[in-house]
Formats: C-alpha cells, structure tokens, sequence
C-alpha cells in the first residue's frame, strides 16, 4: 500500500488556490510560475546584498579563507574524488537520472510525483539561470580545477539542482516505499550526494561558500513552491471529477412509474 498523501490534495493553502482554477494543469502551471519568480526575487536579493555590500567586511574574508583552505589542501585523491562528486550534480547526469526516474515512474502510472519532480527542477533551473545572470559574481580567486562556464558564481547550480533531485526522489520513494531499511537508505543517500556536491564544488574552487548556502535555500524554496503547485492541481482534479459525477448523477434518466388506473388499463380484481 502506498501512502501518497504527500502529493495529494488537502485542506489549507492548496485548496484555497485550486478554488481559482478549473484546469488542474493550469493551476499547477501559474503555482510554478509563482514560484519561480518569487525564488529568483529572493535569489537575487540576496545576491546583490552580498555583492554589493556584504562582501566588503567580514562575511568576505570568511568566504575568501574558506577556498584559500581547500585549495592549500589539495591532494591528487581529493582531486579524482571531487571531479566525481561534482558530476553527480552537473546538468548530464541530473537530467539522465530524472529520465530514469520519470520512465520508472510513468509506468506505475504516479503522474503526481512526476510532475513534482519535474516542476521542482524547472524551477530550480529558469531560477538558477535568471539569478546567475542578474548577479554576476566572478569566481574564487584560486586556481579552477574544472573548465569556467559562462555563468556567474552565484548562485552554485550544481549544488541546487543535486538538492532538488536526490531529496525530491527521496520524497517520492517514501510516498511510495513502506519498508523502513529501503527509507533509511534513500535518506541517506538523498542528504549525503548534495553536501558531497558542495564539497566538491568548494574544494575545485568553482564557487565561494555564500554561494552554496544561498543555493540550498533556494533549492528549498523550489522544493516547496513544486509540492504545492502539485498538490494545488490535485486539488483542482478532484473538484472537477466530483462535478462531472454530479452532472452524470443528475442527467441520468429517472424512470416514471404511472399508476395502471391512469393509463387505462383495467385491473382485474
């Protein structure tokens, strides 16, 4: 048995936005929509303050000791080890995986949970890129040990999208998933493959440590903003289904019984 409630509609905020709506597609759609600008308002806010203002004082200095520290501490192991660990977060590998896990899930029919992944990582890239975009925060000052892309350095997309993929599937697979071993595993895997990205990202000396924190708030936000653009559609699904079983109910044809002495027709006593 599996226990969905996750992803299905419920009292509170969701169903208070589906009332709004009579498409369950175009409710989910303008949540994400909602979502993806709020987040990057918030991305960008932040990333101006750092930039602008914070960057100067101590919160600079902290940054700049920070990937002065992974760089000293360089070693060819950690070198190998973070080349892998960044690639569990870069765009190959996190849409291959979001391929599979949408394939798997499309058979078992839970388009709930697709959705929901989809749409968190959707947002969390036209997030990403917009805000890399506005903010243009160069890189550390160490020497780079991955090629530099056109994007700024904040905020760190690798590590967001690692966020939004491995604890999104982990919510999933616990909608899904009742044994606890399987849950505990999945758990684990989800928490340690985005700090193992965010290690990596920070000792490669691609992005400074504001810009993964800021990265993990908004992959929480993206998170967040994906589960209730889902749960807001379901909400709209269901009222939808219970008016057409209305109207099927009302249009139904009731049988008329009429009485044999109105019909004229006598009955024999």
């Amino acid at each position: 048995m599996y226990d969905t409630s996750l992803f299905e509609a419920g009292p509170g905020l969701p169903e208070r936005i589906a009332r709004r709506f009579r498409h369950p597609i175009a409710a989910g759609a303008t949540v994400g929509v909602a979502g993806y600008l709020i987040m990057t308002v918030l991305l960008v806010s932040i990333g101006l303050l750092l930039t602008k203002l914070l960057l100067d004082g101590a919160l600079g200095r902290w940054d700049d000791s920070i990937n002065l520290w992974f760089a000293h501490h360089r070693t060819p192991t950690f070198d190998e080890l973070t080349a892998w660990g960044s690639r569990l977060g870069d765009t190959v590998t996190v849409i291959a995986v979001a391929a599979v896990a949408v394939a798997v899930l499309s058979i078992g029919r839970h388009w709930a949970q697709i959705s929901f992944l989809v749409g968190a990582l959707l947002i969390e890239l036209t997030t990403f890129v917009t805000t890399a975009f506005l903010v243009e925060r160069p890189r550390p000052t160490v020497s780079h040990l991955d090629a530099v892309p056109p994007t700024s350095s904040f905020p760190s997309g690798h590590t967001a999208a690692a966020i939004v993929l491995y604890l999104g599937l982990a919510l999933i697979i616990t909608s899904l998933v009742r044994n606890l071993v399987v849950r505990a595993l999945v758990w684990s895997l989800a928490v340690v493959l985005p700090i193992a990205v965010a290690l990596s990202r920070l000792y490669r000396g691609m992005h400074h440590p504001t810009d993964v924190i800021a990265s993990a708030i908004g992959a929480a936000g993206c998170l967040t903003f994906a589960l209730l653009a889902t749960r807001t559609g379901a909400a709209v699904a269901e009222r939808v289904d219970a008016a057409s079983e209305s109207d099927a109910g009302a249009s139904e044809a009731v049988p008329i019984v009429v009485p044999a002495e109105a019909s004229g027709v006598k009955v024999a006593p």
